[in-house]
């Protein structure tokens, strides 16, 4: 046997030959403890109703912070934002055009059924720029150029 197998053996043998004899007259008799009382019933459900009331307004708090901290402190009820949605196109039914503004930049987004397609930064309108074209050549109007206003047109 190797020492430290020696050693487990005589550490695990020693207190069972120390120990003391056991009772007279088999004593090996076990008398079981006194059963618990039945559990209040009217306790529980309170406890249980009372803890559901907290949970239910711990959730509303929370719900409630969550909200205040996502509202724009600086902006009034009639203040419009630095982003504005201006239309949707729908394609299919998986696909579509958004029109927004954004800093005063019109901007095409594309979506589809994974998430967003392409961000599109579209140029400023140019009927303007073709009237005026248009007036310095002797050539008419386009004829999508009468909404366009006598002072965009008159530029020199």
């Amino acid at each position: 046997m190797t020492r430290p197998a020696a050693l487990a053996v005589a550490v695990l043998t020693v207190p069972w030959l120390l120990a003391a004899d056991p009772p007279a007259g088999g004593g090996l008799a076990y008398t079981p403890p006194a059963p618990p009382g039945p559990p209040d019933v009217t306790g529980l459900v309170l406890r249980l109703f009372g803890l559901t009331a907290v949970m239910l307004a711990l959730c509303g708090g929370v719900l409630w912070l969550v909200r205040r901290s996502k509202q724009v402190s600086g902006a009034t009820a009639g203040a419009a934002g630095r982003l504005r949605h201006e239309g949707s196109l729908a394609l299919d039914r998986r696909c579509a055009v958004h029109l927004i503004h954004a800093d005063g930049h019109a901007v095409a987004v594309t979506t589809d059924a994974t998430g967003l397609r392409s961000l599109v930064v579209l140029a400023e309108p140019f009927e303007a720029a073709l009237a005026e074209a248009g007036a310095a050549e002797g050539h008419p109007p386009a004829p999508g150029t009468a909404a366009v206003p006598a002072a965009l047109q008159s530029r020199t």
